[in-house]
């Protein structure tokens, strides 16, 4: 029985869904709330990850001022968060409401700037200091808030599931 590579493609690609879907927990799958969650904490790392950089960088190397240098690091972690969150973790990747939901992710993510800006200078304020150790708590605190923000916002207004909005 020969098979041609489109055939060999399809039974690899199911072959991959089918192993994925036996090796991982049914509560950890995309559309449980648990799977986003962890998906969502994963790309919300490596996000966190850009913004401390970028604002390490431009805040004590390059001498920005702190307000700048946040607004600036936390719009680069939220420059590739649209695309993973709305393929790989919320699985809107099909949508043809693109548009619609990059408007709400982007208002989402201006409203969670706002409250990470308000954030680490609150605490600046509060607590002072511009040292390394000093700055990064202080993001910390303030990217907590935003983080918490943004999980509920793009789930609920972004990236809502074609079965949620059947079922409300």
């Amino acid at each position: 029985m020969h098979q041609t590579r489109e055939q060999l493609k399809i039974d690899s690609v199911g072959s991959a869904r089918h192993w994925r879907h036996r090796f991982v927990p049914h509560f950890l799958h995309r559309q449980r709330l648990a799977g986003q969650v962890v998906r969502f904490g994963i790309v919300g790392f490596l996000n966190t990850a850009v913004d401390f950089v970028l604002l390490n960088l431009l805040f004590h190397v390059a001498g920005l001022p702190l307000l700048l240098a946040n607004t600036l690091s936390y719009t680069g972690g939220v420059a590739n968060s649209f695309v993973w969150n709305k393929h790989w973790t919320f699985s809107a990747g099909g949508s043809k409401r693109w548009r619609q939901e990059l408007v709400a992710f982007m208002l989402v993510s201006l409203s969670a700037l706002l409250l990470n800006d308000l954030g680490i200078l609150t605490l600046n304020r509060l607590f002072g200091g511009d040292s390394f150790l000093a700055i990064n708590l202080q993001k910390a605190g303030a990217s907590a808030i935003s983080m918490a923000w943004n999980f509920v916002g793009y789930r609920v207004f972004a990236f809502r599931s074609h079965h949620s909005e059947a079922g409300a």
